[in-house]
Formats: C-alpha cells, sequence, structure tokens
C-alpha cells in the first residue's frame, strides 16, 4: 500500500512540473503555450532529448553528449528581427570526438550515421521572467 502511495505522489509530482523543472503557472500564458508546443516536438516518435552534459543514444552505436550552446541568436517570439537567428550546438559524438550541429540545419555525418538537431526547448522569448527559463533540452533525430 506505502508503494502504492509513493508511485502516485511521484507521478503527481511529475505531472505539476515541466521536464526543465520550472512551475509553469508562474509563466505568461504565450510562454506557456510555447513551452507546450516544444515539448510536443521533443515528444515526437523518433526524437531523443538530452540535456547539456547527458547522453542521448539514437542506437547503432550513435551516442551524442550536448557540451555547450555556442550561438543562440534566434529571434525572440515578440519581437522584430531581420535575421531569424539560429541555434548552435558543440556536441560529443561517443567514438568520433567533437562536433558542431546547427538547430534545422544539415544533419552531421559520423562513422555510426548521421543525426540532426531537430527541437530545442525552451524556445526564445524576451519577456522570461527572472530566474523562470529552464535549462536547455535538446531533440536529436537520426538522419
Amino acid at each position: 500500500m506505502r508503494a502504492l502511495m509513493f508511485a502516485a505522489l511521484a507521478l503527481a509530482a511529475c505531472a505539476s512540473a515541466p521536464a526543465g523543472g520550472a512551475d509553469t503557472a508562474l509563466l505568461p500564458q504565450h510562454i506557456r503555450e510555447d513551452l507546450a508546443q516544444r515539448e510536443a516536438a521533443l515528444a515526437e516518435p523518433g526524437v531523443v532529448v538530452a540535456g547539456i552534459g547527458q547522453r542521448a543514444d539514437l542506437g547503432g552505436g550513435l551516442r551524442v553528449r550536448p557540451l555547450e550552446v555556442i550561438e543562440d541568436s534566434r529571434c525572440p517570439q515578440n519581437a522584430r528581427c531581420v535575421w531569424a537567428g539560429r541555434l548552435r550546438l558543440r556536441v560529443n559524438v561517443e567514438g568520433a570526438g567533437e562536433g558542431e550541429i546547427t538547430l534545422d540545419e544539415a544533419p552531421l555525418e559520423t562513422s555510426h550515421g548521421s543525426f540532426a538537431l531537430v527541437a530545442v526547448s525552451p524556445g526564445p522569448w524576451t519577456d522570461w521572467p527572472d530566474g523562470a527559463m529552464p535549462p536547455y533540452r535538446f531533440g536529436f533525430r537520426r538522419a
């Protein structure tokens, strides 16, 4: 009985907060909606998710570890920009060393196959409340 109650409480805690751990109830509605869309993109079939320092196992010996966001110049969705910007990520590919990949651009070729960076959360906004922006999560897919 205790194990069942513990499991129910654990599930309730997971359901009340997004993967990044931030309390979305405190965020503006437009940011909450954007986070929900980005989480849906990360949950699409074939997408493997990892944060900075975590490993994404794409199968067939292809393992990727995001190391650092090199550039996040994506235009905030509530701003006018001349250029849409981009997100560049430095990654470690197990057995192949480090490389760089850009969101929604050409796949990175490795000896174990190629992969693309297909989704990122959170999105760019100019009005994130102080300390409310969750950590980056990256979605990779074999190409």
